[in-house]
């Protein structure tokens, strides 16, 4: 089971790309005999590095940072506790990624990037971790940064591309999604674990829906 929390997001990363790719367009049919002729879409895995590299400093910075709030068993400290220590300052750095050196990547970039990120993040989690793992440190936070992985760029490049209402949606959603996962957190610490689970998938089948739309090249 601590196989999951270990490799499960460069699992489902490549798997996530893999099956981009090989529903992406072929080239077309005048092509296929000219070699130099067909378009070459290279996976940016060098994005990887960078992401897992990034992680490195903002996991020693994420430790005491998730400690701001404490942990409590009242409804909303516990909540804040949550989204401080599993949702908050991750999503926090990525966007800080996004926004400053990789504002101008394509939507692919950022997605392999965020999976350079999220990997090393949930990789040095599951490690770091002492004691009797439950259900949710084991499978759901995993899921959630599966799905944050697809989510958060996705959202990031259609609110820099678009403007207006359609921008401010986009930002919007960006925020919600570490909201979201700290309420999945929340409802399986307060014993609403089948609600906790749909909350979770709802997020997963977010993410998958924007496998279409990481074709651009930029």
């Amino acid at each position: 089971m601590i196989l999951f929390s270990l490799f499960g997001i460069p699992a489902f990363a490549l798997a996530a790309f893999g099956l981009e790719r090989w529903f992406s367009p072929r080239p077309a049919q005048g092509l296929e005999g000219r070699e130099e002729d067909r378009p070459v879409i290279r996976p940016p895995y060098w994005q990887l590095l960078w992401g897992a590299l990034y992680a490195v400093p903002c996991w020693f910075l994420l430790r005491p940072l998730g400690r701001i709030f404490p942990e409590s068993y009242r409804p909303f400290w516990l909540y804040l506790h949550l989204l401080g220590r599993d949702h908050l300052f991750q999503a926090g750095f990525l966007a800080l990624a996004l926004f400053s050196f990789l504002r101008t990547a394509g939507l692919r970039r950022l997605a392999f990037f965020a999976a350079g990120y999220l990997s090393l993040l949930g990789l040095g989690a599951a490690l770091a971790a002492r004691g009797m793992q439950d259900a949710y440190e084991l499978f759901l936070l995993p899921s959630l940064r599966m799905s944050a992985l697809l989510l958060l760029p996705f959202l990031f490049a259609r609110a820099r591309d678009s403007s207006g209402l359609r921008s401010a949606a986009s930002l919007v959603l960006f925020v919600l999604v570490p909201l979201a996962g700290a309420l999945t957190a929340f409802l399986y610490a307060r014993s609403f674990q089948l609600w906790a689970a749909a909350c979770a998938l709802a997020l997963f089948g977010g993410a998958l829906a924007c496998l279409p739309y990481l074709r651009d090249t930029r």
